[in-house]
C-alpha cells in the first residue's frame, strides 16, 4: 500500500460506516425520480451516480436488476441507510431512474 492509500483508507473507511443519506427522507408524492436522486442518494453516490470517492458507491452503469435496486433503497445495507419513506412506487421510478445513469 502507497502513502497516499495508507492515509486515505481510514478516512474512507469512517465515512463508510457512518451510512449516507437520511434515512427520514420522504418525498411528497409528486417528487419525480430525479429529485429523489437529488436529495437522497446524490451526497453519497454524487451527481451522475459516480460515487462519492470514484469507484466506491458508483451506481452509473449498474448492472443489478431494477428491483435489486429498489429493495436496496427499501432496505439499505451494510454501507447504505434504508429508505422506509419512499413508497413502493416511488422506489421503482427511483430505481429504473438509477439504470438511465
Amino acid at each position: 500500500m502507497n502513502t497516499t492509500t495508507k492515509l486515505l483508507a481510514p478516512l474512507a473507511a469512517a465515512t463508510l460506516l457512518t451510512g449516507c443519506g437520511a434515512s427520514e427522507y420522504s418525498p411528497s408524492i409528486t417528487t419525480t425520480p430525479a429529485e429523489m436522486f437529488a436529495n437522497g442518494c446524490q451526497s453519497c453516490h454524487g451527481e451522475k451516480g459516480t460515487g462519492k470517492f470514484g469507484l466506491l458507491l458508483r451506481l452509473a452503469g449498474s448492472e443489478e436488476s431494477i428491483e435489486h435496486i429498489a429493495s436496496k433503497i427499501e432496505k439499505g445495507g451494510m454501507v447504505m441507510s434504508s429508505f422506509p419513506g419512499i413508497n413502493a412506487a416511488q422506489r421503482l421510478a427511483l430505481a429504473t431512474y438509477v439504470k438511465t445513469l
